[in-house]
Order: structure tokens, then C-alpha cells, then sequence
């Protein structure tokens, strides 16, 4: 005969497994893979910086980039580089960034691009910077980003001749 303590037991343990099992079937449905992660370096005192990646949506919906943080800096956005009239500046894509099925989408500089604001130390070229990316279907994913020279129009990895990170979900 089962006790009450034991029947107690092992209900909890069957709610905990069936709340966690989708979540994980939610992360190997995932067809979102980041990969070229990169940041600039960046100077003493200065309190921004720009990160980049490479995300490939190898699914047959379309995601959605829609945030991003990083211990790094008080806040982590995506924003746009535009220039008009001989102007450059930048633009928060306040509804993210959309990454079609079937596609990939560069954020590089110049163009869309991670923009950590607040830094709490300088980004040091060789070093790493931890992101998470958050995806509308893909959930987050975490990234490394390595640190090119200040300046970097490449990622190390293809300064080096490497192929870079790649991150999957």
C-alpha cells in the first residue's frame, strides 16, 4: 500500500516533469542559429558600444528579433544605422527586427546592430561579452560575443581566418 507521503511525492514529481517538457520541446522545435557573434572594442570611459551578429532562421515561419541584455551594460537594444543628407545616426527598432524564414539577417556595423548602452567596463579587444537574444518564437539564446579591435569593421573571426561562434536552438 502507497502512504500519503509517497502519493504526495510523486504527484509533485509528475506536475514538475509535465511543466518542463514543453519547454524543452519548445527549444528543439527552435530553428534559430546565431552565429559570426561579435563586438568592437571599445575605449576607456566610454559608456556604448556595438555588438553583431549573423541569425539564420532556417524555419518556415518568420521570427522576430525583440530584445536583447548583457551584463555588461545597463541596457542592450537593437538599433539601425541610417544616413541622410551626409548625416549618420541611429534608430531603436522599437518592434525589433524580423528574420524571415528560410533567410539570414546580418546585424553589422553601419547598418542594424546591438547597442549596449551603459557599459560597466570597457569591451577589451580578445575578450568575451555575454549576450542574451530574445526571439519572438525562438525564445532567448544565449551568445558569446568576442571583441575585435576598436574600430573592427570584421569580426576576429575573420580577421583570424576563423569561422567565429555559432549558437543553435
Amino acid at each position: 500500500m502507497i502512504s500519503i507521503r509517497t502519493c504526495i511525492g510523486l504527484c509533485a514529481i509528475s506536475a514538475l516533469v509535465t511543466s518542463v517538457v514543453p519547454a524543452v520541446q519548445a527549444a528543439e522545435s527552435s530553428t534559430v542559429t546565431v552565429r559570426e557573434a561579435w563586438a568592437r572594442a571599445t575605449p576607456p570611459g566610454i559608456r556604448v558600444g556595438g555588438g553583431y551578429v549573423t541569425v539564420v532562421n532556417s524555419g518556415t515561419q518568420p521570427d522576430r528579433l525583440i530584445g536583447a541584455s548583457s551584463p555588461l551594460s545597463d541596457k542592450t537594444e537593437i538599433h539601425a544605422s541610417e544616413t541622410t543628407g551626409g548625416m549618420a545616426r541611429m534608430r531603436w527598432l522599437e518592434k525589433g527586427l524580423e528574420i524571415p524564414a528560410g533567410k539570414e539577417v546580418v546585424l553589422a556595423p553601419g547598418g542594424v546592430h546591438l547597442m549596449f548602452m551603459g557599459l560597466k567596463q570597457p569591451i577589451v579587444k580578445d575578450e568575451v561579452v555575454p549576450v542574451t537574444l530574445r526571439f519572438e518564437r525562438a525564445g532567448e539564446i544565449a551568445v558569446e560575443l568576442r571583441a575585435g579591435p576598436i574600430g573592427s569593421l570584421k569580426s576576429p573571426g575573420a580577421i583570424s581566418g576563423g569561422a567565429g561562434a555559432t549558437h543553435s536552438h
